[in-house]
Parts: C-alpha cells; sequence; structure tokens
C-alpha cells in the first residue's frame, strides 16, 4: 500500500511509476523518497520536521530508546495521533486525537502473508464519534482544501483506485473476493489468482540476484558494569504496544512485562521468581518483575515490552542496522538491581 517512504502502491519504485500514478491521481508527485519512522525522529530532533500523523500506532512506546523518542515528539509543533484508544503517544504528545473505528465497525479489506486478500464487512456501529480511517482521511483532505482528490464514499470506491495502480492486484475485485478471497497477482478479472507464486523464476528473473553484506559487530558489549546481554520481543498474548490486546481477556493470561533470567543467574544475585527489580542499561531504566526460565541461557535476558507501566524502551539502545536502518532491539547490555 505505499507505507515505504520510497515505494508506491504494490511496491512500485517512486520514478518508475510516477507516469502511471501521477495520471490516475491527478496530481504531481513528490521529486525524492520520503522518510522511515526512525529518520522522523531524527529530523524533529534537529528541528526539521514539524508535524508527525501517527495512524495505529504507538510512536512512543513501541520505539527504542524512549528518552529519545520523547526529545523528538516534544520538538514537533503538531501531533496527530488516530487511533482506537488514546495510547501512551497520544497522552503524552497529542495536540489532536482522532478516534478510528475498530475492523469490526467498517468494510474493507485484509491481506495476510499468502498473499490472500478477503473482505471485511462491519457488523457493528462505530462506537461514539469514532469513524472509519478512510472517512477521517477524506474529511481532513476537505478541510485542507483537497477534497477533490478525495471524493470517496466507500471503501469499494477506494480499493478500485488500487486497482488501477496495481497492475497485479487489477483482477481483485470486490466481487470475486466475496467468499474466500484472491491471491495476487492478479492482472485481470478471468484470472484465478496465483496459489504458488514462484515455481520456475523468481520475480527478477530465472536466478536470484544475492548480495554479501560483511558482518559488523555491535558496539554494544557487555561490561562489569552492565553483565547481562539483554533482547526484547513479543509473547502470544498480546501484540506490540498492546494498545487493543491489554484490554482484552488476555491479561489473565499474561498481565504485565517480565524479565525472564536463567536459574543460575537468580541463584548467584540471591532473586527469588516474581521478586520486582530495577534493570538499567547505558540509556536508561525501568522496574519489572523477575521470571525465572530454565530456557534462559547465563548472562542473557529477555523482556516483552507490551505495557506502559514497565515502559522497556526505556533501556533499549539508539543503535540501528547500517543497511537499512532498523533499531536494534534484540542487544542491549545491563545489568539488575535489587529494590
Amino acid at each position: 500500500m505505499g507505507c515505504e517512504p520510497g515505494l508506491l502502491t504494490g511496491a512500485a519504485p517512486l520514478e518508475e511509476a510516477r507516469p502511471l500514478f501521477e495520471s490516475v491521481w491527478g496530481s504531481p508527485l513528490p521529486r525524492q523518497s520520503g522518510l522511515n519512522l526512525m529518520q522522523m525522529m531524527d529530523r524533529a530532533a534537529a528541528g526539521r520536521l514539524k508535524a508527525l500523523w501517527a495512524i495505529g500506532y504507538d510512536v512512543l512506546l513501541t520505539n527504542p530508546n524512549r528518552s529519545a523518542t520523547s526529545r523528538a515528539l516534544e520538538s514537533l509543533d503538531l501531533v496527530i495521533v488516530q487511533d482506537l484508544f488514546l495510547n501512551e503517544t497520544a497522552r503524552e504528545y497529542a495536540t489532536v486525537f482522532l478516534p478510528a473505528a475498530s475492523s469490526f465497525e467498517k468494510d474493507g479489506t485484509f491481506m495476510n502473508g499468502e498473499r490472500r486478500i478477503q473482505r471485511v464487512r462491519k457488523v457493528l456501529e462505530p462506537a461514539g464519534e469514532s469513524k472509519s480511517d478512510w472517512e477521517i482521511l477524506c474529511e481532513i483532505a476537505q478541510a485542507m482544501g483537497m477534497g477533490e482528490h478525495f471524493e470517496f464514499d466507500s471503501a469499494r470506491e477506494i480499493w478500485d483506485e488500487v486497482r488501477q495502480v496495481w497492475p497485479k492486484g487489477a483482477g481483485i475485485t470486490y466481487d470475486r473476493m466475496a467468499e474466500a478471497g484472491l491471491q495476487w497477482p492478479c492482472s485481470a478479472e478471468d484470472h484465478p489468482g496465483t496459489q504458488i507464486l514462484h515455481t520456475e523464476t523468481f520475480a527478477s528473473g530465472k536466478r536470484a540476484h544475492l548480495q554479501k553484506i560483511e558482518f559488523t559487530p555491535t558496539t554494544e558489549a557487555v561490561t562489569t558494569d552492565f553483565p547481562f546481554l539483554l533482547t526484547t520481543g513479543r509473547n502470544l498474548y498480546q501484540f506490540n504496544a498492546g494498545t487493543m490486546t491489554l484490554r482484552t481477556p488476555n491479561v489473565a493470561l499474561y498481565a504485565q512485562d517480565c524479565l525472564e533470567i536463567s536459574p543460575q543467574d537468580a541463584g548467584r544475585l540471591e532473586l527469588q521468581d516474581g521478586q520486582r527489580v530495577r534493570l538499567l542499561s547505558r540509556y536508561g531504566q525501568t522496574e519489572l518483575p523477575i521470571r525465572i526460565n530454565d530456557n534462559m541461557r547465563r548472562g542473557e535476558l529477555f523482556a516483552t515490552f507490551h505495557t506502559t507501566q514497565v515502559s522497556l524502551n526505556f533501556v533499549t539502545s539508539p543503535c540501528r542496522d547500517r543497511m537499512v536502518d532498523t533499531p536494534e532491539y534484540k542487544v542491549t547490555a545491563t545489568r539488575i538491581e535489587k529494590l
């Protein structure tokens, strides 16, 4: 859908697809790529980005090195948060909050990991003053004097425009995906869809193009002061920042973030299962209970980052991958202190 800053709908490169998109959208496209989220934070902190519109993503709770994220958000003149619930970014920094409808309260489509696009149908009326994301976007465009480019009356009309700019999805109509959905590529309305994407060739041709990238070790190393290596991640019962799932009965299965530690390390530090500790890194600190786990190696820790009470990303590092700018969530040198 064009979420990456250098790609348009259908993962089309900006320059390559410019003529088609400008003809369908009736508007010129920017001459250069946009910014990814981490680049946005850098520009905001430097005073070169003035506004941020976050849709369905809790920037403050999810980004690494929360202190740096806070400084970036504080530097913005305008922060718009569009979400189902007031998340951490909204509570701390939003100038405007736009309440969005859930997937049960609107029509649309979902695409899954096997490239299958399926219909979603509204079964409930939107709660309160919430609206579908597309309705919010269209109304904002109208208020800003750009309404002629957003004259849609339904999610179906928007999908039909997507089909115009995405040749590999041109044959996937609402009527055709009514039962079980269709898998792209599906270039025409008489095309059956593609169950297996690669059979005899890759998308780039007969051979895949591979590039050797030399390994560069992390600069985040354990020391006497920070003897544990922390990896962060998710658990089965909560999703990412927990904005939605922490409001469900799933909290009975996993109510809070815990610091998992090996029995050997817990014994050496004289820690008991469930005991609250302070976790510190070179970048910040937080407090959370420990969970002794036989599967953990000595010297390694694991914790999830779902809850606002812990805000684990206070301790994660600002380091990023040099090729794709991905934050280094998985490697942070830390130490544990008893409370």
